[in-house]
C-alpha cells in the first residue's frame, strides 16, 4: 500500500472523530512540545522523543491546520519564555518545533524514513547556525569558540578529578594520550555536535512511527527500519568530503574531516538496518542480537565495519543478495 492511500484513509477515518478525541490529542502534543522546555534538567533527554511524541499526535488531516498550530504554538511559546527570562527554553521550543513539523510534512508529502531523518537533520543544524547568528550579532565564530572553550573545560575538569582520585600512579604517556584526546575533540567539535543532531533526529523519527504503529495509523512513515536505505545523494556527499579530508591545507581539510564524520553517522544507521535484515530473516533470538550490538559497541573497529556496511549497502544492495540466496529457485 502506498503511503498517500494511508493518507487518504486516514483522511475518511478522521471524519468519524469526535472533536473531544481531536482537543485530546492537539493538548497532549502540545504538551510533549512544551515539556523539556520547562524542565531544562532534563531537555535533553526529553527532546530524545518527545517532538516525535508531538508530531504522532497532530498526525491527522488537515496538515495545513497542523503546521499553523505548531507556528502558534512556537510564537505564544517563545513570547511567554522571553517575557519570562527563559531564553534558552525559547531554543528548545523551536527545536521541538522544527522536528515536529519536518515529520508532519513528511508523512503529509510521502516521504520516507531515512530522507526524513536526513532533511530533519539538515533542518536543525541550519536552524542552529541561524539562531547563533542571529543571537550573536552575527558573529557566530565568537560562539563558536566560547563553546569550544567550555567544552575544553569540562573535559580539563574532569581529567583533573580523574587524576585526583586515582590510586596509582598514572603513566607518563597517559598525559600525551590526554591531550590527544583534547585536540581531537577540538578539531571534530562541529561533526560530533551535528553527529548529535543525526541521532535526535533519528530517535524522534522512530518514536514517532512506532507510535502510529501502535495507534494503528495507516499514514505512518515507510519503510520499516530493517528496510532503511538513505538517500543516493548522501554517497556525494561522502566522496565530496572524503576528497577534502585529504587537503592539507586549512580549513578545508577540518571541513572535509567532519563532513565524512556527519556522512559516517548516517551510514552507521543504514549498515544497523542491514545486520537488523539480516536478524530479521534469518529469525535470530533476541540474546543474539544484543550480543553481536554489544560486541559492536565494544570494539570501535566495529562500528567502523557497520559504516562501512551501510555505505557498500548502496552499490552491493546486501539485502537483496541475502533474499535471492534464501528463495527458492525453480528447477
Amino acid at each position: 500500500m502506498r503511503l498517500s492511500d494511508g493518507v487518504n484513509s486516514d483522511q475518511t477515518r478522521g471524519k468519524g472523530h469526535g472533536k473531544g478525541t481531536l482537543l485530546t490529542d492537539t493538548s497532549v502534543a502540545v504538551g510533549a512540545l512544551v515539556l523539556p522546555c520547562l524542565l531544562s534538567g532534563l531537555n535533553s533527554i526529553l527532546q530524545l522523543f518527545m517532538p516525535g511524541v508531538a508530531a504522532a499526535y497532530l498526525n491527522q488531516p488537515p496538515f495545513e491546520a497542523r503546521l499553523l498550530l505548531l507556528l502558534m504554538v512556537y510564537v505564544a511559546g517563545s513570547l511567554l519564555f522571553t517575557l519570562a527570562g527563559m531564553a534558552v527554553s525559547s531554543l528548545v521550543l523551536a527545536q521541538a518545533v522544527v522536528i515536529c513539523g519536518v515529520l508532519l510534512i513528511s508523512v503529509w508529502k510521502s516521504v520516507d524514513a531515512p530522507k526524513t531523518v536526513l532533511v530533519m537533520s539538515l533542518a536543525i543544524i541550519a536552524m542552529s547556525v541561524v539562531v547563533m547568528e542571529i543571537s550573536s550579532g552575527w558573529k557566530i565564530h565568537d560562539v563558536y569558540m566560547k563553546m569550544v572553550s567550555s567544552m575544553t573545560a569540562e573535559y580539563d575538569k574532569a581529567v583533573a578529578l580523574y587524576k585526583k582520585n586515582a590510586q596509582a600512579d598514572l603513566p607518563v604517556q597517559l598525559d600525551d594520550m590526554i591531550l590527544q584526546v583534547r585536540q581531537t575533540l577540538v578539531a571534530y567539535f562541529p561533526g560530533i555536535v551535528c553527529s548529535v543532531f543525526v541521532f535526535l533526529s533519528l530517535m524522534n523519527t522512530l518514536v514517532f512511527m512506532k507510535i502510529n504503529e501502535i495507534k494503528g495509523r495507516a499514514a505512518r512513515l515507510v519503510p520499516q527500519f530493517h528496510l532503511w536505505r538513505m538517500p543516493w545523494l548522501l554517497v556525494w556527499w561522502f566522496i565530496l568530503f572524503g576528497f577534502m579530508a585529504l587537503v592539507h591545507s586549512e580549513p578545508w581539510g577540518l571541513i572535509g574531516k567532519n563532513g565524512v564524520l556527519v556522512a559516517s553517522v548516517f551510514y552507521l544507521v543504514q549498515g544497523f538496518s542491514v545486520i537488523q535484515f539480516f536478524f530479521k530473516i534469518m529469525q535470530t533470538p533476541v540474546y543474539i542480537r544484543y550480543l553481536v550490538y554489544a560486541l559492536i559497541g565494544i570494539e570501535w573497529y566495529g562500528l567502523l565495519l557497520v559504516v562501512f556496511t551501510g555505505l557498500m549497502d548502496n552499490w552491493f544492495d546486501f539485502r537483496k543478495r541475502i533474499t535471492d540466496r534464501m528463495t527458492p529457485k525453480d528447477d
